[in-house]
């Protein structure tokens, strides 16, 4: 419709030819011999040509079909919608049905002409822009529009993505212990300062740390040459005996040397995950380096990405105890409401009520988007130490810690009734569940495949939590699984986000829920944390020392941890008389929570505006992650508890001015994760 087509008549014998139609009264005069006459019918239109003569006359008749054509469409990305004064962005047009575009702005009379599918504009506005593409037609009109945000230079409001994953049971020395000397090998420790940074390690106490087990033969610190290892534990008593193996007073002495004991009580309980080879608990002295002792690659993708971009040596798991309580308390902003067990699995109680980050994203004003991505389903988790949920669910059912809270039912639900799901969730056939077994809103939660498709068109929610695959690459110890395996699954993840457009406004939070059993040599207890720390051999300190965790390690609320009156669990209960705590002169009793935080933790932080080579000393717990998100995006006074309110804003870690990874690292220079092949001998260590 609106194009024209053309009439071409012949005729002999004739004075005239008259060009009539069906449709209205026009008409069209050519000579005798005929001739072309353009025309632009609106509809299907028959057209008559009448040739007249001293003979007679004589007819022709032709069929003009007219499609309509569609109105426009148009729709307009800016990648990224957030930028610096000076810098750009690209504005990313879709159009259809139109025969041109044209973009405009709400600032200056200046406009781009693109074809009528659209195409890229590049734009470098000196302040918050609104920017209109205009799809014309013969259809009609259509408009799209795109914001890009300026802000000034050292701005956190450059970050539009925060996306958070947390694997499993890693202590900071097992894995990043052996990191100096790599980075000094690499030339990967003095900053794009010009300091040189430091992790507090265990390269400088390999000759001097141990521990003993029951039968007292001691264990030095050793690099395993298995990539899996027996399961070992720090839940609550586990954790308070490792610094101290049988004293959880306020005074108690800062000995660390608790974990053979607590690893070789696990294996000859027959506690946890798996089964046991090792029966002595040597097994949490173990570390690994980027090489392995064969000189084969190990976790050379961790080292590289920690040593190129930035981590901290003070990033601790917010609770002295073990996964669920860790992950409970992360996306909480910091309580446990009292549990120091696992609430389901240990204490069999209904969900939390507590309120969450996720819903204190809904009610922000405006609401703030976010989407979790789970790994595995009900049906392929086989943990037992409770990451898998109750495991009542349909097989095909997510696997995430948000179902531990009560409100997750407005997002996701159990529907074996198949009764209609309630807006905004949908039928569980959406990620592939034939049966619709359950209920699921796909815009807040959704496979770990989409994550993928996310990050390449530009579409992530402000805050992105990733769960982990529990008992398959969550690189927990003792689930049957190697820790390559795990390395290899988040390689997958970085690799993909550095790669895709939305790496510009992007930061990547990678750590792991609790230490699990492996050796650290930093006791989580303030007044204490830096009892073992060899400051001459830290590098650079910014702040002239390491600051203690006090700062940090506070009650979140109201709740400590206590004895239930009849002995059975309850909501805010759950201690048993021989777990520190259980005594009121033990450190729990007189301190609350706050007397021990969990252990130090494997980390780092993947951003374009990340410091290269960085180390923070700044001491955090997962709730740091939690105010990250707050401040961004919904303000500095925006909080859930007294533990995420003391958290540093994590601001060290970045310079929003340079942006340093602006390029990501060349993707020919990132390592490639090794495969597990032979190297899973849990009952050969070394």
């Amino acid at each position: 419709m609106g194009t024209a087509s053309t009439l071409t008549v012949t005729a002999s014998n004739a004075t005239q030819v008259v060009i009539s139609d069906n449709i209205d009264s026009t008409t069209f005069t050519l000579p005798g011999s005929g001739g072309t006459q353009a025309v632009t019918p609106t509809t299907n239109t028959t057209y008559v040509a009448t040739a007249t003569g001293g003979g007679g006359t004589a007819v022709a008749q032709v069929n003009i079909s007219v499609t309509a054509t569609g109105v426009p469409t148009v729709t307009m990305v800016a990648s990224p919608t957030a930028i610096a004064q000076g810098s750009s962005s690209t504005l990313t047009v879709t159009a259809s049905n139109a025969t041109q575009v044209v973009i405009s702005n709400n600032v200056d009379s200046t406009t781009f002409t693109l074809g009528g599918s659209g195409g890229t504009q590049p734009v470098s506005p000196a302040a918050t822009t609104t920017y209109t593409a205009t799809a014309t037609g013969t259809g009609g009109n259509a408009t799209a529009q795109a914001i890009v945000t300026v802000g000034a230079a050292g701005s956190s409001n450059l970050i539009n993505h925060v996306i958070f994953l947390m694997q499993e049971n890693r202590s900071f020395d097992s894995y990043f212990g052996m990191l100096n000397p790599y980075r000094v090998a690499s030339g990967l420790n003095v900053g794009d300062d010009g300091n040189t940074y430091n992790v507090d390690g265990i390269d400088d106490k390999l000759t001097t740390t141990s521990n003993v087990d029951d039968e007292g033969t001691a264990f030095p610190l050793f690099h395993t040459i298995s990539s899996c290892l027996d399961d070992m534990s720090s839940d609550w008593i586990a954790s308070y005996g490792d610094v101290s193996r049988y004293d959880f007073s306020p005074t108690r002495a800062m000995l660390m040397d608790g974990f053979v004991h607590t690893a070789e009580g696990y294996a000859k309980g027959g506690f946890g995950d798996g089964t046991f080879t090792d029966l002595t608990g040597q097994r949490a002295m173990a570390y690994y380096t980027d090489t392995a002792v064969s000189g084969q690659p190990e976790l050379n993708y961790y080292y590289y990405m920690a040593s190129q971009f930035a981590l901290s040596d003070r990033w601790f798991s917010p609770v002295s105890s073990k996964s669920t309580p860790n992950r409970v308390a992360t996306l909480t902003g910091g309580t446990t409401q009292g549990l120091v067990k696992d609430p389901f699995i240990n204490d069999h109680l209904p969900t939390f009520g507590v309120e969450t980050i996720f819903q204190e994203l809904d009610s922000a004003s405006p609401a703030v988007s976010w989407r979790i991505y789970y790994s595995v389903t009900q049906g392929g988790c086989d943990e037992v130490d409770g990451d898998c949920g109750n495991k009542t669910n349909p097989s095909l059912y997510p696997v995430t810690s948000f179902s531990d809270f009560s409100y997750s039912s407005k997002y996701l639900y159990n529907n074996t009734t198949q009764a209609p799901c309630v807006a905004p969730t949908v039928g569980s056939s959406a990620v592939g569940d034939t049966s619709n077994s359950f209920c699921i809103d796909t815009t807040h939660i959704a496979p770990a495949s989409q994550f993928f498709t996310d990050v390449a068109a530009g579409t992530l929610a402000s805050f992105s939590y990733i769960e982990p695959a529990f008992g398959h690459s969550d690189e927990h110890p003792g689930s049957g699984q190697s820790i390559f395996t795990g390395q290899a699954q988040v390689a997958n993840f970085l690799n993909s986000l550095m790669s895709s457009p939305s790496w510009a406004d992007s930061v990547f939070f990678l750590s792991y829920d609790e230490g699990g059993g492996p050796y650290d040599h930093v006791p989580p207890v303030p007044g204490h944390s830096n009892d073992n720390t060899i400051t001459a051999n830290m590098g650079f300190l910014p702040l002239g020392s390491i600051p203690d965790i006090g700062s940090i390690a506070v009650d979140a609320d109201s709740y400590g941890p206590c004895l239930p009156p009849n002995g059975t669990p309850t909501s805010h209960c759950d201690l048993v008389s021989t777990d520190p705590g259980a005594v009121s002169t033990d450190a729990p009793a007189v301190q609350g929570f706050a007397a021990q935080l969990g252990f130090r933790l494997p980390n780092m932080v993947i951003s374009p505006f990340t410091r290269k080579h960085y180390v923070s000393h700044v001491p955090m717990d997962h709730t740091a992650i939690i105010k990250f998100v707050e401040n961004r995006f919904i303000g500095p006074s925006a909080y859930l508890t007294s533990r995420d309110a003391a958290q540093p804003d994590l601001m060290d870690f970045f310079d929003f001015t340079g942006i340093p990874w602006a390029t990501p690292p060349a993707a020919s220079s990132i390592p490639n994760p090794p495969a597990v092949g032979t190297t899973c001998t849990p009952d050969t260590m070394q």
